[in-house]
């Protein structure tokens, strides 16, 4: 069995610098990251029924955060030492394979491999003179240091076949996953933004404590997940009616469950069509939430997801998808004490909302979308306020995006992207938290969380890229443009805790040159 002429290979990399970057647009205060990757894929034909994928990707990120980037924080408002960074490795091999006529058996087998280390410290220009050089900033280094180290070994497997009553599918996962995670503090370390009920020795210190023997933790665990699962698609002429069951093991949540999956098409012409959705889904916990305090014993989320909608091609180049969803959210995990980084799944809620999709083509090499999202997502954490927004929900999100394609060589696009403000806080500042012949400090502490919505924004994204085809390799540069509107968002604010007030991010266009090179063969 040999290879046949129908190989292809694709390889790209690419690197990104962006400390040369923030000094040109004048950005000094944002620190140094730089991102790497490398990818490389290939198909290969066996024969008329068989065929193999590879896929190879490296990736590394590399931030830091030093003393002359907290020099050029305007008055000081950030003064947080960070550095981070994060090699991260796939290796994957798909395997499909042609059964008759009517069947396809697809094996994916992959080896995922991620490494992270971040530390977080402080600098206190306050304490010394004005004039004093950076390098001369009292700091504390590394205060706090979190490792992420995660590898997963997976086969998922596929079959897919048609049959006398329509489509039928089935398939395999089986993975592994080992974690080492560690959180590890030194020394006592003062944070000055708390809820109301985080653990105080005192109930007048009007700020937490994050201590060595609260926060230190470790999880050094390896885990095997299952998951199988059957459907059918039943078919009557313009009707089709698929049913399916998925059995799981989530390994690190210690459950097992099945999950039933309902849906139902209706294509009554070439133009429309109706579709309406209903199941059980689970999410697992997540790693860090495990890892942040050994008492932290959580299980999987529960969402109860049913939605109706259709979609509708008014002509052979544009489509409409419009589609309605409701979910009922069961044992989600809330935080309950930042002290001590406990977590449990005590929250209940819901969410709805309704999807627009708009696509299509202006004329041939101009091409438009548009997507509108309204979503109302509320959740009861059990403390006794009952059910608020949830962290991160938005109740609406609109974009509009353009793509032009001048030639074989230039490609313009353009992105509008509208969203409405994230939920909001109550709090109180207090001053001199610290106390007589201390440095001046106040605190935040929030009283209710998640309470009205602070205001939308928007944001304009423009790239444009240039091809060139060099023999087997493509060399694309491109110009990416983010925010050109410099648009600023009251969601991206912090609190300064030197001079007791909420600071707004004065957010400046960025842009990205890069280059991108592809090798196939």
């Amino acid at each position: 069995m040999g290879i046949t002429d129908d190989a292809t290979m694709l390889f790209s990399a690419r690197r990104l610098d962006f400390g040369a970057l923030f000094e040109t647009i004048e950005e000094l205060d944002i620190g140094e990251p730089v991102l790497r990757d490398v990818i490389l894929k290939s198909v290969i034909p066996i024969n008329q029924d068989n065929t193999i994928e590879i896929l190879l990707i490296d990736t590394h990120e590399d931030y830091t955060r030093g003393v002359k980037h907290v020099a050029e924080s305007p008055n000081f408002e950030d003064t947080a030492l960070q550095d981070s960074e994060q090699d991260s490795d796939l290796y994957g091999l798909t395997w499909r394979t042609l059964l008759g006529e009517t069947a396809v058996w697809t094996n994916k087998f992959y080896y995922r491999n991620s490494d992270k280390v971040s530390s977080e410290g402080e600098a206190y220009p306050d304490l010394v003179p004005a004039e004093t050089p950076a390098s001369d900033y009292p700091v504390r280094e590394d205060i706090i240091t979190i490792t992420e180290g995660e590898t997963e070994l997976g086969w998922r497997s596929d079959f897919e076949t048609v049959n006398q009553w329509g489509l039928f599918s089935a398939g395999l996962r089986i993975t592994q996953i080992e974690l080492d995670y560690s959180t590890v503090l030194d020394g006592d370390w003062n944070r000055f933004v708390y809820d109301e009920d985080d653990f105080r020795p005192d109930p007048e210190q009007y700020f937490i404590v994050l201590t060595p023997e609260s926060i230190d933790s470790t999880m050094n665990q390896k885990e095997t997940s299952y998951v199988g699962y059957v459907d059918q698609v039943f078919e009557f002429g313009d009707w089709g009616f698929g049913t399916g069951l998925r059995f799981e093991r989530d390994g690190f949540a210690d459950e097992s469950f099945a999950s039933p999956r309902f849906n139902v098409n209706w294509q009554p012409s070439k133009t429309v069509r109706y579709f309406a959705t209903a199941g059980l889904f689970h999410q697992s916990p997540r790693y860090l939430e495990l890892a942040a305090n050994e008492s932290n014993d959580l299980k999987t989320e529960k969402i109860t997801h049913a939605s109706v909608g259709f979609k509708y091609f008014p002509s052979s180049n544009w489509s409409l998808l419009s589609e309605a969803y409701y979910q009922n959210l069961d044992d989600l995990v809330v935080d309950l004490d930042r002290t001590s980084g406990t977590y449990a799944n005590i929250g209940d809620g819901t969410s709805y909302g309704i999807d627009f999709v708009l696509n299509g083509a202006i004329y041939e090499g101009l091409y438009a979308s548009a997507t509108y999202s309204y979503n109302d997502a509320v959740i009861d954490r059990k403390d006794g306020r009952g059910d608020v927004a949830a962290e991160f929900s938005r109740e609406h999100v609109a974009t509009l995006g353009l793509i032009w394609e001048i030639s074989d060589r230039w490609k313009v696009a353009g992105r509008y992207k509208y969203l409405s403000g994230r939920p909001d806080d109550e709090f109180i500042i207090h001053s001199n938290v610290l106390g007589p012949g201390q440095p001046l400090r106040y605190s935040k502490e929030i009283t209710e969380r998640n309470v009205g919505r602070k205001s939308g924004s928007g944001s304009l994204n423009l790239r444009v890229d240039y091809r060139r085809a060099f023999g087997p390799i493509d060399v694309t540069a491109f110009l990416d443009v983010i925010n050109v509107t410099a648009a600023s968002s009251s969601d991206d604010t912090e609190f300064d805790y030197r001079r007791g007030i909420e600071v707004v991010d004065d957010s400046e266009a960025e842009p990205l040159i890069g280059l991108r090179l592809d090798y196939a063969w």
